[in-house]
């Protein structure tokens, strides 16, 4: 629609145009009447496309309440200096605007001047989410908080709503989610399996790998038809890719611009490091808490346990009981067979041990070849004695070490909270004793 401009905007539009920031003249309506030439390239519009329009129309919606507000008190009167808010470009994307405003009232209208902040805007926003994400890779020691966290930060920068961090294992061939969010919902198994053949490309790649619909040949094998991009970022440390990053595309949401993607990878380098870190951290807990050879809970672990078991017991919550185990003649193991095939037989040992376990209960490694198990059953010790009769007859088969047959029986000792011990150490010891008075019955 266009409108004769003007007697004021027809006489210094020459001048307005020779302006890098915008001047619109707006009616008491809220329609433009004039707007000069820089609004080519702040809002996309050529300006005869604005004229006749609602200003409001252009201003994106969450910024429209407070805009009609200032509209109203230019209106009135006053001159509105540095107002700032955001408009949608022609091409969908946002731009910011700060503004300075007056109403002439003999014309009848608002002069008001715009001036394009979004190069500062998104600086400021940058560089606040940078320093917020850096600061989570320092502060935030679990891996699916600081997944999130740095997906919210993503999010005020670029299209970044529906995101997923896959890592693959040591060996380079299994993928984990530890971290999937998606508007879509729940993920289901077609999904998980084609986004994962996306990231084992991005892995294999070791760079950005962007996929849209209608462009590239490969997004014809997407299971979920509304999905229009995905762009992959390798998760990349200094001994290698761990791992991939996906933002996705539904609908008419918008992909990421190149300036994202550079962005995008620099917060995907820190996401690597930390996840390294974590995982780093990860290992050498386990490895502070677990037997070596066997992989169970070892002496510390199992007395951090233990006492959490007891203070569930005194509150009533489950009745405890500790049982002790000890191989009968695995010295004769080691000496006929070797230490490697004992080793070996505790590794299976601990193995079969591990699965007579309900959720509940909990096996420890406390030293050579001797064992522990919590067990915890919420209907009385009657359920802990059946636990420790079934541990009893798992190993009533031998075993089949190294080509060898090792009829290998253990010695078993019972003792219940609190009635053989109200504190930590006088329940082992009786278990123990227990178990030594067991060994010394047996033929």
């Amino acid at each position: 629609m266009t409108e004769t401009p003007p007697p004021l905007a027809a006489s210094l539009a020459p001048a307005f145009d020779l302006l890098l920031d915008v001047v619109c003249m707006v009616d008491a309506q809220g329609q433009f009447v004039h707007v000069s030439a820089a609004a080519r390239q702040v809002f996309g519009y050529a300006p005869e496309e604005l004229v006749g329009r609602r200003m409001i129309d252009l201003v994106l919606p969450e910024d429209r309440e407070r805009t009609l507000q200032a509209a109203q008190r230019v209106m009135a009167g006053q001159t509105h200096l540095n107002f700032e808010n955001r408009y949608l470009r022609k091409d969908g994307q946002v731009v910011h605007l700060l503004w300075s405003a007056r109403w002439l009232p003999e014309a009848g209208l608002r002069v008001a001047v715009a001036r394009d902040i979004s190069e500062r805007k998104r600086a400021e926003q940058v560089q606040a989410a940078t320093y917020a994400i850096s600061e989570a890779v320092h502060r935030v020691q679990d891996l699916g908080m600081l997944c999130q966290e740095v997906h919210q930060n993503i999010a005020t920068l670029m299209p970044g709503h529906n995101l997923a961090v896959a890592l693959h294992d040591d060996e380079g061939r299994a993928l984990s989610f530890p971290y999937w969010a998606d508007r879509r919902g729940p993920v289901s198994p077609e999904r998980r399996a084609n986004l994962a053949a996306f990231c084992h490309q991005v892995i294999q790649r070791g760079e950005v790998h962007m996929v849209r619909r209608g462009v590239d040949p490969e997004a014809e094998a997407w299971v979920d038809p509304e999905l229009q991009c995905r762009v992959g970022v390798p998760l990349s440390t200094s001994s290698g890719v761990i791992g991939a990053l996906v933002l996705k595309s539904y609908g008419d949401e918008t992909g990421c611009s190149e300036q994202d993607l550079a962005l995008l990878q620099y917060i995907c380098t820190q996401l690597a490091t930390a996840i390294e870190r974590l995982q780093l951290y990860g290992r050498l807990r386990h490895l502070s808490h677990h037997d070596a050879l066997t992989g169970l809970p070892n002496r510390a672990l199992l007395r951090d346990r233990l006492s959490l078991a007891m203070a569930r017991a005194r509150r009533g919550e489950s009745f405890l009981s500790v049982l002790y185990l000890d191989l009968d003649r695995f010295k004769e193991v080691n000496d006929t067979h070797g230490h490697l095939v004992g080793d070996h037989l505790l590794q299976a040992f601990g193995g079969r041990l591990k699965a007579q376990l309900r959720a509940s209960d909990t096996v420890a490694r406390v030293g050579g070849d001797e064992f522990v198990v919590l067990l915890e059953s919420p209907r009385g010790l009657e359920g802990n004695r059946a636990a420790a009769e079934k541990i009893r007859q798992a190993f009533a088969a031998p075993f089949e070490v190294d080509g060898r047959v090792l009829a290998i029986q253990p010695s078993l000792g019972l003792a219940d909270f609190p009635a053989d011990g109200e504190e930590e150490g006088q329940l082992l010891s009786a278990a123990d004793q227990a178990m030594y008075t067991a060994k010394g019955a047996r033929p």
